[in-house]
């Protein structure tokens, strides 16, 4: 008689963990055989079940064969991917999504706040440069200093791939090496903040026996309280000035990393049908889209037809927990007046590089108050602050750190 065969979404558990970052060989990089699957810590509170994919790929044998049907089918490639990867705007529990999304955060960690003690600031940014695994720099050599394990390698490989996994009923599926190609913060009236990724993964791995779900557990502190949009509070204006409070209803940040759409299996490796590692071949992409309630209609569309140059904040404060979205540099691509009673206007704003080394240092020296001194880690052009209990260095294999503590 088999036992426990049957799956019903509502028994689905999931667990999300990062491939191995420290001392990592290659067999524990993309297209190796490592099983860097989730433990103690990793569990995760998703709003729904993640979709897997696997996105076979046949080579179908269409000789003459005496009838009118074609011959054999064979495998040739294995091209899963993860899809709604979708969870609440936590106050505490997002830290290693948010760096699988945006792509980078400073090495050093993150930082504490002495005027809010047990408090720590992260940021998250998108590398200019675009995503891939690569070994530290030697700044960043120095910022991720020498307080870990003796044997640790301080030119390790930057690894923000993740490995999603669920607790079916037959079995356990481990989705490796998944790359976040597409993800979206937003949020809208009477509702909480929402997560939501998806991308391109190298293979599935299957565990029978369900073992390694027994270690799962959820981390110290996460999930317990969420953002919601009366949290929030945002300010738009010209670059260079100081940003107006606007009353909005909804807002959706997009992030499109610009990653090859990859078919390529990699030849002999993994038996020659895993996917390719997807390299940034294509143009990365930051959208924001806002609806504004009862203000001025002509101030947006003198913005669009001017092509005004603007930054914009979005901050949720519960009580000490923080979360802000910041764009040092947007600029309206498209006004949408709604004039029907009270009125409201919806808008889209694009995120484009400067051209002048004046812009990139304005990029570099903004949101001063709201970063408290801490250096963009990469100069890009969003990123996303979260103050939170969680002293965890997500870019360094969550080892504990020790942060440096910030002038306030």
């Amino acid at each position: 008689m088999l036992e426990n065969t049957a799956t019903q979404d509502f028994s689905i558990e999931h667990a999300i963990c990062f491939e191995k970052q420290l001392q990592a060989t290659q067999n524990d990089l993309y297209g190796g055989s490592a099983n860097n699957w989730p433990g103690a810590g990793d569990k995760m509170q998703v709003k729904a079940n993640v979709e897997v994919q696997t996105g076979r790929e046949y080579f179908t044998d269409v000789s003459a064969n005496g009838t009118q049907f074609t011959g054999a089918k064979r495998i040739t490639a294995e091209m899963p991917s993860a899809a709604s990867i979708t969870t609440d705007g936590w106050v505490q529990g997002l830290e290693r999504l948010l760096l699988a999304a945006m792509g980078y955060a400073s090495v050093a960690g993150p930082v504490s706040i002495p005027s809010s003690p047990s408090f720590y600031r992260h940021f998250f940014v998108i590398p200019p440069q675009g995503r891939n695994q690569r070994k530290y720099t030697d700044d960043e050599s120095i910022l991720a200093g020498d307080s870990y394990e003796d044997d640790d390698d301080i030119k390790d490989t930057i690894n923000t791939y993740l490995c999603i996994s669920q607790k079916l009923g037959p079995y356990a599926q481990h989705v490796r090496n998944v790359v976040i190609k597409e993800a979206e913060i937003s949020c809208s009236a009477k509702d909480s903040l929402q997560l939501t990724m998806s991308g391109p993964a190298e293979r599935i791995d299957r565990e029978d026996t369900k073992e390694s779900t027994k270690n799962w557990s959820i981390s110290d502190g996460a999930f317990k309280d969420w953002f919601q949009l009366s949290d929030f509070q945002c300010f738009l204006g010209p670059a260079g000035t100081n940003a107006a409070a606007c009353s909005i209803t909804e807002f959706s940040a997009k992030i499109s990393h610009g990653l090859s759409d990859d078919n390529t299996p990699t030849g002999t490796s993994n038996n020659g049908l895993s996917r390719a590692e997807p390299l940034p071949s294509g143009k990365s992409s930051v959208t924001l889209d806002l609806t504004v309630y009862l203000h001025d209609k002509t101030i947006y569309e003198d913005w669009a037809k001017n092509e005004t140059i603007l930054t914009c904040k979005l901050e949720a404060t519960r009580g000490q927990y923080k979360f802000a979205i910041l764009f040092p540099r947007l600029a309206i691509t498209q006004v949408t007046p709604n004039f029907d009673g009270a009125g409201s206007i919806q808008f889209s704003l694009e995120a484009s590089w400067p051209n002048s080394e004046a812009e990139l240092e304005a990029i570099r020296n903004s949101f001063a108050t709201e970063r408290g001194n801490v250096d963009w880690p990469l100069t890009s052009l969003m990123g996303v602050l979260v103050t939170s209990k969680e002293n965890r260095n997500p870019m360094r294999g969550m080892e504990v750190t020790e942060t440096t503590n910030e002038e306030e």
